[in-house]
């Protein structure tokens, strides 16, 4: 005899519970009730209608029969372990059950409760159970689709930071090929050492232009499209991006126009480093197709047009595309020459990241080309017009002067093109006796700033990492610092920090830091900033961009 442990049972007289277990198939679940033996066993006594359809079960397959004879297997063992203890312990117990089955197994939430007669001996086990199979499939799936998300996650991660690795290995050794055969371009040469040097200067040039298009596919693969929206000048932009792109226009006998009419507004809001990418895809793209005439830079602006006022177009008197070929001129890696004798080399990315960088923007390129005559590729945008900035060249409106559609005259083929202050920085040597601390670790890139840096006059201290560069400074205070970013021993992001925690105890003018990094994410610049630096050069850099960097004054980070 089973005696109740607690009085958490149900106490009934002798015929509460007998055969007539009809009124339990008015209960909305799956109900069954199991009967103490003489050897102390739960047996089936009775399982409702919506017990016996969850099963499969007739009568004559349960009545009778313990858990472990009527499902047999690891279910049964289990089902009947559970019943087994909660007669011995007299309490309500809650546990689930697997039904396993050909097409989809059933979870069952079980809640057992033990039924005692009114002297406390325990008759009978009264059990219901829900389906729960469908919450469980939930629940599963939501666990799946987390994990799928962190490994995603996980991997976008580790994507990211293998183009991080990639472009910063990439970068540091074309430093030195850059920087070097610019070096080696102004020595004096022969006509045959002339071309060598300016073969290895066009080879590295093109190198790192794949470089650059493959890791900002990726970036934009992994990252997605980041914008920082800021007031600029369009026309500005436009007159620069066609002043950098001349020389390779006139290099192939083109003529490289860029108009900008005065009914466009001067400046809007917007991403200018994205729209410029945008402008020298598009331009750049127009330059190497071209064999002859012309290629146009244009800029327009419908206020009629509520959703693209803004367009910016490039023409070009090119090969033009194929009908053909139209659909699929977007598409990474794709070129509309796909012949063996193509003229043009390349990656073929060009017009992927441009239609990812407008389409983020809100805006879409469209083509138009006959073969033979030229293409048209126009970017239509919508902007918000900026504030303009007061200038005695422009109007109350932020316009320049009116007249009819401007041309930005490209550069002349004189030397006056040339950097300011360049000329003299190499000539005369305005930085003579000037103290410069360059940490970093690499020999080749010492080597090149020694080069740059030794005719100015200035004096050099070079140290191979961060830890040196903060000893050498608290000794000998520098007024301007080269630092690397990875270096042993101590970065230069927290060996920049550490200058500038000395500086503010010992009440110094601070330096000018100024970051020469392959690091060339938008993440490493904020790091840089944010640590104290001046300034972002990116590797592999170049000869007019250091000394631009060097001689500029003081003043907040600029790249």
């Amino acid at each position: 005899m089973h005696r109740a442990r607690k009085a958490s049972g149900v106490p009934v007289s002798e015929d509460n519970i007998s055969d007539r277990f009809d009124i339990l198939n008015g209960v909305d679940l799956a109900v069954f009730v199991l009967e103490i033996g003489a050897d102390g066993l739960p047996r089936y006594v009775a399982i409702n209608e919506q017990g016996r359809a969850l099963t499969g079960f007739t009568r004559q397959d349960y009545i009778g029969k313990t858990a472990r004879e009527l499902f047999g297997g690891a279910t049964g063992e289990r089902a009947f372990a559970q019943q087994c203890q909660v007669a011995a312990s007299g309490q309500e117990a809650t546990y689930e059950i697997t039904l396993p089955a050909v097409q989809r197994s059933a979870y069952l939430q079980t809640t057992l409760r033990p039924v005692f007669r009114e002297d406390g001996t325990l008759t009978h086990l009264v059990g219901s159970s829900a389906d729960v199979t469908s919450e469980r499939e939930r629940d599963t799936a939501l666990q799946l689709a987390k994990s799928a998300v962190r490994k995603a996650e996980a991997a976008s991660t580790a994507k990211e930071q293998f183009l991080a690795n990639m472009s910063h290995e990439i970068r540091t050794p074309m430093n030195g090929i850059l920087g070097v055969s610019e070096l080696l371009k102004e020595t004096a040469l022969d006509d045959q050492q002339a071309l060598l040097a300016n073969t290895i200067s066009n080879s590295a040039d093109a190198l790192l232009d794949i470089i650059n298009d493959i890791l900002d596919f990726s970036k934009i693969q992994v990252q997605g499209v980041t914008l920082h929206n800021e007031p600029f000048s369009l026309r500005g932009l436009v007159q620069d991006t066609g002043t950098l792109l001349w020389a390779r226009a006139d290099f192939k006998g083109l003529e490289l126009r860029t108009e900008y009419p005065d009914g466009v507004p001067v400046r809007f809001t917007g991403d200018k480093n994205k729209i410029r990418q945008i402008i020298l895809n598009l331009l750049g793209n127009a330059i190497k197709f071209t064999d002859a005439g012309w290629v146009t830079l244009r800029a327009d602006y419908d206020r009629a047009d509520p959703v693209f006022p803004l367009r910016l177009s490039v023409i070009d008197t090119g090969p033009g595309i194929d009908p053909s070929e139209k659909s699929r001129i977007f598409a990474a890696f794709e070129q509309a020459d796909r012949t063996p004798t193509r003229r043009a080399e390349g990656t073929g990315l060009g017009l992927a990241i441009t239609q990812a960088l407008v389409e983020r923007m809100g805006g879409r390129v469209d083509v138009e080309s006959r073969l033979g005559e030229g293409s048209a590729f126009t970017v239509r945008l919508n902007l918000p017009i900026a504030s303009a900035v007061p200038s005695a060249s422009r109007d109350a409106a932020g316009q320049p002067p009116s007249g009819p559609a401007a041309v930005i005259p490209s550069p002349s083929r004189a030397s006056d093109t040339a950097p300011q202050g360049l000329a003299q920085a190499d000539a005369s040597g305005p930085l003579a006796g000037l103290k410069i601390l360059v940490a970093e670790d690499n020999k080749t890139n010492q080597l090149l700033v020694q080069k740059i840096l030794e005719p100015t006059g200035a004096e050099l201290k070079f140290v191979s990492n961060g830890r040196d560069a903060v000893e050498y400074y608290k000794k000998t205070p520098s007024p301007i610092v080269l630092m690397d970013l990875s270096m042993p021993f101590l970065g230069g992001l927290d060996a920049t920090r550490q200058i500038r925690a000395f500086e503010a105890e010992n009440h110094l003018p601070p330096c000018r830091i100024i970051a020469l990094t392959a690091n060339a994410r938008p993440s490493d610049y904020d790091a840089c900033t944010e640590a104290g630096m001046n300034a972002f050069l990116t590797k592999p850099f170049r000869k007019a961009e250091l000394m631009a960097q060097v001689c500029q004054p003081d003043g907040p980070a600029s790249v």
